[in-house]
Formats: C-alpha cells, sequence, structure tokens
C-alpha cells in the first residue's frame, strides 16, 4: 500500500457535521414549501452538488442562476450557524501533518461550493496541509460520478491506484470506488456495518485517531505515522 497521496471529502470528513448541515437543508427546503424528514435527506441527497439536491427536491427546471442565488442563501444560512461549533474529527490534523513529513499529497474533494471549503479550511487551520482544492463548482457531474476524484488525483499528478480517499457518504465511497481508488470510510453519518459492505473501502472508522492503533486493518500503516 505505497500511497501517494490522500484526498478527503469535507463535510462528515474532515469535521462531523452532517447532522447539522441536514437540519440547515431541511430547514431553507421547508421554506421554499419542500417537506422532508432526514432519513429521506440521507438517502437521497448527501454527497450531491446543490445544483443535484435543489434540482431534486424544488424544481428540476431551475436555472443556473437561480441555483446559484439560492445556494448562495443556504449556505450563508449555513455559515453563519455552524461557525461557533466546527470541530475536526479527532486525530485529522495529526493525520495531515504525518501524511506532509511524509511526503503524501493531500487533497480537497467535496460537492461544496469554494466558499464553504475555505469557511471549514480557514476555520479548522488546516489549509496549508492541502495542495490541492476540488469543489462542486468546478465539476459537471456530482458524486457517485468519480470526475471529482480524477480531477483531484490528475491536479496531484499521481495515478488513481497511488490515491487513498477518505469518505463518509454512500455515493462518495461509490465515486472513489468508479475512480479506481481505495478508500477509508468514516462512520460519522452512515452506519459502519452498511459502510463496510461498499465496494472498495479498506477500513471504516469513527475517527482518524483509531488510524493511529496497531491493532486492526491498516493498523501498521498508520501507526507508522506516528514516528
Amino acid at each position: 500500500m505505497n500511497w501517494k497521496a490522500f484526498i478527503f471529502d469535507m463535510d462528515g470528513t474532515l469535521l462531523d457535521n452532517m447532522a447539522f448541515h441536514i437540519e440547515i437543508w431541511r430547514e431553507f427546503l421547508h421554506s421554499l414549501g419542500v417537506k422532508l424528514d432526514e432519513k429521506e435527506f440521507l438517502q437521497r441527497a448527501v454527497g450531491r452538488t446543490n445544483a443535484d439536491i435543489l434540482r431534486d427536491f424544488v424544481n428540476p427546471d431551475l436555472s443556473d442562476e437561480e441555483i446559484r442565488a439560492l445556494g448562495k442563501q443556504k449556505e450563508a444560512l449555513y455559515r453563519s450557524r455552524f461557525r461557533p461549533l466546527m470541530r475536526e474529527v479527532p486525530g485529522l490534523t495529526r493525520l495531515l501533518a504525518r501524511a506532509k513529513q511524509k511526503g503524501i499529497r493531500i487533497a480537497l474533494a467535496t460537492s461544496a461550493g469554494v466558499e464553504n471549503a475555505r469557511f471549514v479550511l480557514e476555520g479548522l487551520d488546516i489549509e496549508p496541509y492541502f495542495d490541492v482544492l476540488v469543489t462542486g463548482d468546478q465539476v459537471t457531474q456530482g458524486k457517485p460520478h468519480p470526475e471529482i476524484f480524477l480531477k483531484a488525483v490528475e491536479r496531484l499528478s499521481v495515478h488513481p491506484s497511488e490515491g487513498l480517499v477518505f469518505e463518509d457518504s454512500p455515493l462518495g465511497l461509490e465515486a472513489a470506488y468508479r475512480a479506481g481508488m481505495a478508500s477509508i470510510a468514516l462512520s460519522t453519518t452512515y452506519p459502519p456495518e452498511y459502510l463496510m459492505t461498499l465496494p472498495g473501502v479498506l477500513a471504516v472508522v469513527p475517527d482518524y485517531d483509531m488510524l493511529f492503533l496497531r491493532d486492526g486493518h491498516l493498523g501498521e500503516f498508520f501507526h507508522s505515522f506516528a514516528r
């Protein structure tokens, strides 16, 4: 397992914020006359771009301009409410620092827009660790299409088989698999027993601290990061 690059999703992967994100989405969609429960949103929306979500739940004929305006409103609401609650998934900074020390390149590949990505990277004070940033507004096809991960490894100048993806959503894990990449699943949003059944998933962990333990799948590899 000679990985040359780590590619991270953002929401639910860098920070455990999906429950809050879902609540904001439900509140915002309710203001537009759309009522749905958390289970339905999880099944149909997590990991998708704002455009896909809005066209699915609100109106399939929304114009790009309308999508941008609605997305901007929703993300501004999210950022204003979430800022004081922002915390990284335990062990994240430790993993990023060790990866950089070992010459592993790092990318962010998120369905969120660039403003939200900067908000999170700056809020967690981890932006310097990332060599490449690919956001939902830079791709034409959202997850589970592999485009976003393929763009990330291309910009990192590594082959897909040399990249390891960190993801929390089934759509994202499917996208990684379709890109020809192995993945580590974070069980911040979905049950670990379900994530482990998905193709390409090497291990399921609740946080990054678990990757530094000797016992368990991949334990020896990630334990070496602690040295």
